[in-house]
């Protein structure tokens, strides 16, 4: 039997618009399930702690035919954070049937990408995330959902970084999610060749795409650039992956098509990244 994947669109895409109108639009380029937490219109897609908020988000979930798959939640899980704010998300995650927080790790760069941070700076940065995210692993499995953390530079810059970084943490709670576009983007290697070594404990997948070398700002439609999704779909494919595979970024090079695109022309290109994926997807053996 086939592993059923969940594709995904993460509503940042549409982060100029209002949070409702990028629902409408994921569901009308063809997508069943949506990923979401960053801000739209420079305000919240949702206040965690406001009584009836669930139920409101919920409700904007059932009228356009959408399923949550993730909330990300990089800002209130932050070792800087009361672990206060990473238990009110989970509480709202699990009121709303979202399993998945998911996060950045720590960031390795004073300015990338020529002013990185020396390992004396880096490690207690590195001590205080991981104390952090056992406290957060605790109370995600009280509640049965999973804390992520993708790559990003620092203690996730790679999958071997991440896989260490999950020992150090040390919570069957906390695990990894990839995103093989940053990997080229922040560290220039080729993501196909450094994926398995987390993809048995790898609960998502960001599908970004990347052109070009190292820090160069291009992000086509997902498989249309120099990320070979067919490997890495088959790698995902041998450890019987079953999760959410999310569309997060599609701008093109320089920001060609930015979310001050007119909306039409961004609809346009989420539908084409679903398309490609779902191809990419039924060719590695997966029903989506």
């Amino acid at each position: 039997m086939k592993p059923t994947i969940k594709l995904a669109c993460m509503s940042w895409i549409y982060m100029k618009h209002p949070f409702e109108r990028a629902l409408e639009s994921i569901a009308a380029t063809g997508y069943k399930y949506v990923s979401f937490g960053l801000p739209h219109e420079g305000k919240p897609a949702f206040e965690d702690g406001v009584e009836g908020e669930a139920e409101r988000i919920s409700g904007l979930l059932r009228q356009y035919g959408l399923k949550p798959v993730s909330l990300v939640s990089t800002n209130v899980l932050a070792p800087s954070q009361p672990i206060e704010k990473a238990i009110e998300r989970l509480d709202f995650a699990k009121a709303i049937g979202v399993e998945e927080l998911l996060s950045l790790g720590t960031t390795s760069y004073t300015r990338f990408p020529d002013e990185p941070k020396s390992e004396e700076e880096m490690k207690p940065i590195n001590e205080a995330f991981a104390e952090k995210y056992r406290r957060i692993g605790e109370e995600a499995g009280k509640r049965g959902i999973v804390v992520s953390i993708k790559p990003h530079t620092g203690n996730t810059a790679t999958a071997s970084v991440i896989a260490d970084t999950l020992r150090t943490i040390g919570s069957p709670y906390v695990v990894g999610s990839y995103d093989p576009g940053n990997v080229r983007f922040y560290e220039g290697i080729e993501p196909h060749e450094d994926f398995p070594a987390i993809a048995s404990q790898t609960v998502s997948m960001v599908a970004k795409d990347h052109g070009g070398k190292r820090a160069a700002m291009d992000f086509p439609i997902p498989g249309e650039g120099d990320v070979d999704f067919a490997s890495i779909f088959a790698t995902l494919r041998a450890v019987n992956f079953a999760g959410p595979v999310i569309v997060e970024r599609l701008d093109g090079a320089n920001g060609a098509f930015s979310a001050n695109s007119p909306i039409e022309v961004l609809d346009e290109r989420v539908k084409a990244a679903r398309i490609n994926l779902e191809r990419l997807l039924a060719e590695a053996g997966f029903e989506v």
